[in-house]
């Protein structure tokens, strides 16, 4: 068949074209990608954004989720920086994510910025990969591009965007290619590609999708290498290829290493995904494949309202597109039905890939959890593998396009036939889940709405149909047919990649507000934020380097235990929260000791909620007035321990504005409030009181510009007001955007009597009580009761010193005492006592504890990674082992030779 003609230059001008538009708002707009998590409309942004603010309908999940890389940069080039981030979650190794390639960007473009750049490098290297593996196919170009864009853009892609799923993920034709180059040519030095990659892969820290990827390369491998081999008369086995890919093992092993021996440490923080109680079946289901050509079918959260099964487009929905999954039906049955050759062992390699991933995503079943398994204990979610579909069919895709483009015949009609027969099977199978959206979208009356959203991939099948059929007819050429294709496919992919990110204007980036800067001003060294739901959420608090308990990583499990012991929901999805992102219900107690332990300094609540405190109610109301008829006024006196809120009680009638005064000696204090018909009952106006004398009047007025809620008042026609006193040791110290309180706390401290267990579960529930725990027998006194003694005479913490890799504590002691550290205990951190190598353990669930005697003048706690020699070495001999084979592959001539057939 004749080429299609297809310049390099209009190549790179459709592949940059593409994705500089997917991405431009945060490219050249001024805008800044950033995720829903963040909760830019939660305190305490939404008292900072313009009045015209609004984000873009993005994934509830998050996309940045690489934020720390933007204080690691910040730390970087400051000169600030070590093995230890102290800034998550009580601290993690540095290094616990990887190195992402794909996030260097954040080491020399702006943090605003690099989010974006980090995406649309990826998605760009993603399609250029894609194509070379394909042109190294002998695919026409034009082909070769179809499958770069549809693999570069396709669910698994651009849904996680800064999530370490897509810097593997988009490593995958990478990954094939450097396979398919070897086969093809085993010369020693392509070990180095392939291992590269794969090292590469590694680093970029998702073990279930890399596991599943290596089981895809496995595949591919096995059915290219038994058609080279039969191709070839069988008459010796592939010693040379097995050869170079031993040597590939070695450099993979050697410059993935140093990441896998700091990961195998601490495993069980390894994966995001992983759940505690994860069913041994987690696939999604079949009916979720109705997604991989019409996304919206279940009102997902990345496009809309959920209103079908889950609706998690990020973790269940299949989206590959109507227009590509049809071209890689018609790719990979024609691929298949084609004569022995290259293109057959490769349509049968790509077909094994996808239905791995639709066993193991999708069905499920002992043969999907069998599958699924091979991941191991950190396999999470089985719905990950649906990667491998997104290979399979962005690739099959790319086969359909190049078989399309030859020259038409009957061969073409009978493999339109065959796909025809194929797609009408898959339909049969899919036929009940069909049946049962539709019933599920009459009755919710969205029936309309959700073919309203589909309409893209309705119109895209119906044009890819057009165009197989014109050329099949020979009323299209080959150039029209194939560019026809590209846009099509184009067009169908970024209509629904484009809404997913969140991209704000440079009016409405994230910056840190006076209320962060408040919180960095209370926390002293050593303590951190904690608060009411997604106030403050972990991921500003990255950006701003504020140490947030609650933390965007994997706790330990302890530490996870301990958040359970103060609500067993937090970390459920049911409490509105996951592991990742404990959700601290409303009205927590910022008191318990739980707090204590984590070394909580600074505690938020919504502006709106009711200040922690002693409430009275107000009295019983005679009546209801309408404040917006004529201003409503009323008196209260000042409670013992000082005012922290007025409390008055509301009934609204319809949505609407109330303005309330609160006047003291110091001055008035107005605040606006706007009440939906939800918020009858209690409205608490937080007070910066505390300092008042008791018993003094504070007089409250309220007004409203329309007739929109009743307050009740008492029998003379005054409001009935009531308070919050503040008569504990926490100090409001922050009103209006987001209540801050100061949380009096010792994150680091002595004592001399403790419990010891080494259960999780227990040994937070004991913490919760108010006792001490260590794992193991310290030999101090066993406290009899789950109240075990303090800090008391004689046990004194004199200074502490904190640095990133290093806490040096002086202390004077006169008896036996346990020095508990609230940093993570985690493998790699050593301690000694005067100079003297000392036993550390695991104290009060998740924290460092070591022993000390009367003589001790000073605690030095280290944290080295605790294999860092030899990861040193192994990441040193895997660089000479690379260096020497690219020497010699270049002194033999080979890289000379084979620079250019790729095409």
């Amino acid at each position: 068949m004749a080429p299609v003609p297809t310049s390099r230059r209009a190549l790179w001008g459709v592949v940059l074209g593409v994705v500089a538009f997917a991405f431009w708002p945060a490219l050249f707009g001024g805008g800044s990608l950033v995720s829903a998590d963040i909760v830019a409309t939660s305190p305490p942004f939404d008292s900072y954004q313009p009045d015209d603010f609004s984000l873009e309908t993005g994934p509830g999940d998050p996309i940045n989720i690489h934020a720390h890389w933007g204080s690691l940069a910040d730390d970087l080039r400051s000169g600030d920086v070590g093995w230890w981030n102290p800034d998550l979650a009580g601290g993690q190794p540095t290094m616990k994510a990887g190195a992402p390639i794909f996030e260097l960007p954040y080491l020399f473009s702006p943090q605003w910025y690099a989010p974006g750049l980090v995406a649309a490098v990826r998605a760009l290297v993603a399609i250029l990969l894609t194509f070379g593996f394909l042109r190294a196919h002998e695919l026409q170009r034009v082909s070769a591009l179809v499958g770069g864009i549809a693999f570069g853009f396709s669910g698994f892609m651009v849904g996680w965007m800064n999530w370490p799923h897509s810097s593997v993920a988009a490593l995958a034709p990478g990954l094939l290619w450097a396979i398919e180059r070897l086969i093809r040519d085993p010369r020693l030095w392509r070990a180095v590609p392939l291992g590269g990659v794969v090292a590469l892969m590694v680093w970029s820290n998702f073990p279930s999708v890399l596991i599943y990827l290596m089981l895809a390369a496995v595949v591919y491998a096995l059915v290219r290498v038994a058609h080279e081999w039969r191709a070839a008369g069988g008459r010796r086995w592939p010693v040379a290829r097995m050869a170079v890919a031993a040597a590939a093992i070695v450099v993979a092993g050697l410059l993935g290493g140093p990441h896998l021996l700091g990961f195998s440490e601490y495993i069980g923080w390894s994966d995001t995904s992983h759940r505690v109680g994860n069913p041994d079946d987690s696939s999604a289901g079949v009916a979720y494949l109705m997604t991989a050509v019409a996304p919206a079918v279940w009102g997902s959260d990345a496009v809309g309202p959920s209103w079908f099964g889950e609706g998690n487009w990020i973790e269940f929905n299949a989206h590959a597109g109507a227009s590509v999954v049809l071209l890689a039906a018609f790719g990979l049955v024609s691929g298949l039905r084609s004569g022995p050759g290259r293109r057959r062992s490769l349509a049968l390699a790509l077909a094994a890939i996808a239905l791995l991933g639709v066993l193991i995503a999708y069905v499920g079943g002992p043969v999907g959890v069998a599958l699924g398994d091979l991941t191991g204990s950190q396999g999470g979610l089985m719905t990950r593998a649906k990667v491998l579909l997104s290979v399979g069919l962005a690739l099959g895709a790319a086969l359909g396009v190049d078989r399309i483009l030859e020259q038409p015949g009957s061969a073409t009609r009978r493999d339109v036939v065959a796909t025809l027969a194929v797609l009408g099977g898959a339909t049969l199978v899919l036929a009940p889940s069909i049946l049962d959206w539709l019933d599920v979208a009459r009755a919710g009356g969205v029936f309309r709405e959700v073919l309203a959203v589909s309409t893209v991939p309705a119109i895209a099948l119906v044009a890819t149909v057009a165009l197989v059929v014109a050329r099949i007819r020979g009323q299209a050429t080959a150039a029209v047919v194939g560019w026809g294709l590209v846009v099509v496919v184009g067009v169908e992919m970024l209509s629904f990649a484009m809404p997913v990110p969140t991209i704000v204007s440079a009016a409405e980036r994230l910056t840190a507000t006076p209320a962060h800067e408040e919180v960095k001003n209370l926390l002293a060294p050593g303590e951190r934020l904690a608060g009411e739901g997604r106030t403050f959420f972990a991921s500003t608090t990255q950006l701003f380097d504020i140490d947030d308990a609650r933390g965007q990583v994997l706790k330990s499990a302890g530490y996870q235990e301990l958040l359970r012991a103060v609500d067993p929901a937090m970390l459920l999805r049911e409490g509105g929260g996951t592991p990742t992102y404990p959700n601290i219900a409303e009205g927590t107690d910022p008191r318990t000791p739980v707090w204590d332990a984590i070394g909580v300094g600074v505690w938020a609540q919504f502006p709106d909620s009711i200040p922690i405190g002693s409430v009275v109610e107000p009295p019983a109301g005679f009546g209801e007035a309408d404040p917006a008829l004529q201003p409503l006024t009323g008196v209260v006196s000042v409670p013992t321990g000082g005012l922290r809120a007025v409390l008055l009680r509301v009934e609204p009638i319809v949505s609407g504005l109330l303005q309330v005064q609160v006047v003291t000696n110091d001055g008035p204090l107005v605040e606006e409030r706007w009440l939906e018909p939800s918020d009858e009952g209690l409205l608490s106006v937080a007070v910066l009181g505390e300092e008042l004398a008791p018993g003094a009047e504070v007089f409250v007025s309220v007004g409203a510009p329309a007739s929109t809620v009743f307050v009740d008042t008492l029998d003379d026609g005054s409001l009935a007001v009531g308070t919050v006193a503040g008569d504990d040791d926490l100090t409001l110290a922050r009103i209006g955007d987001v209540l801050l309180f100061d949380r009096p706390v010792e994150p680091v401290l002595l004592v001399d009597q403790v419990q010891v267990e080494d259960d999780p579960v227990a040994a937070a529930g004991l913490v919760a009580a108010g006792g001490h725990v260590v794992d193991s027998d310290v030999g101090l006194t066993v406290s009899s009761s789950a109240s075990a003694a303090s800090a008391g005479e004689g046990l004194e913490v004199l200074d502490v010193d904190y640095g990133r890799d290093r806490v040096a504590v002086r202390v004077e002691v006169d008896r036996p005492a346990l020095l508990i550290v609230s940093r993570t205990a985690y493998p790699g951190w050593r301690a000694t006592v005067d100079g003297n190598v000392a036993d550390l353990v695991v104290a009060d669930a998740a924290f460092l504890g070591v022993v000390v005697g009367p003589d001790t003048d000073e605690v030095v706690l280290d944290f080295r990674p605790s294999r860092l020699g030899p990861s040193l070495w192994m990441l040193a001999g895997g660089l000479v082992v690379t260096i020497a084979l690219l020497y010699d592959g270049r002194r033999r001539g080979h890289l000379r030779s084979s620079s250019g057939s790729a095409g």
